[in-house]
């Protein structure tokens, strides 16, 4: 392949070589072999033809705007490839250090003395199996849409969702205020703080309270009877 075109290269050269010879030579050829009167009548011709050079000339110049164009258009699209390559391989890292630290806190659950190096979450507030498992779960859904896995409306239902357990509610009470400390100023992690924060405000506190679960549960039945003596 490569020795076709160094001779579809050599015959590009020759040719216009030959081609810039020719208009050099034929003009002083025609000059010293025609007299005055037949070179007019040439002159004349080559006004004629004035318009058609000027016709290819801006052909050739619309060609190489054209030309130009599209060059600029494929280095926008490589400059754009390379800005999502790169934002994949971001993204691709952030993952991988999610996951090491999702492994950090399995081996926290499963070994007590391990779960003893984490700090608390509040002072003399002793982090616990669930807490870790809830930081898992919640992690999980962070993951899950920075991979765009889930959209923001499925991230702020299964949010929701979460917040209806006991457990992770009290997580998240204990939680928040020091996990904000410490993710103060990363963009992605406030605003997956900030819609924890929405589903934690939009959550019942009764309702993830068994003993509230059952207040509710009496009160209801209290007031079913009332309004059947009536």
């Amino acid at each position: 392949m490569t020795r076709r075109w160094a001779v579809a290269i050599g015959l590009a050269l020759v040719v216009g070589l030959s081609l810039v010879s020719a208009s050099v030579i034929v003009p002083i050829i025609l000059l010293l072999n025609l007299d005055d009167r037949t070179l007019n009548r040439w002159s004349q011709v080559g006004q004629a033809l004035q318009p058609v050079g000027v016709f290819f000339s801006g052909v050739a110049f619309i060609g190489i705007a054209v030309t130009l164009f599209l060059q600029s258009r494929d280095l926008q699209n490589q400059r754009e490839e390379l800005a999502m390559t790169r934002e994949e391989q971001q993204r691709s890292g952030e993952i991988a250090l999610r996951q090491l630290h999702t492994d950090l806190v399995k081996m926290a659950i499963t070994d007590p003395e391990l779960r003893e190096v984490w700090p608390p979450m509040a002072p003399g507030v002793a982090e616990t199996k669930k807490d870790h498992y809830c930081n898992l779960i919640l992690n999980l859904q962070k993951v899950a849409y920075e991979a765009h896995t889930i959209e923001l409306a499925e991230l702020r239902g299964a949010l929701n969702y979460l917040m209806g357990s006991a457990d992770m509610y009290a997580f998240w009470q204990r939680a928040r205020a020091a996990r904000g400390a410490v993710t103060d100023g990363d963009e992605a992690e406030d605003f997956f703080t900030a819609e924890v924060d929405r589903a934690f405000a939009a959550a019942d506190p009764t309702m993830t309270n068994p003993a509230g679960k059952i207040r509710k549960a009496i009160g209801r039945r209290v007031a079913a009877w009332l309004s059947g003596t009536r």
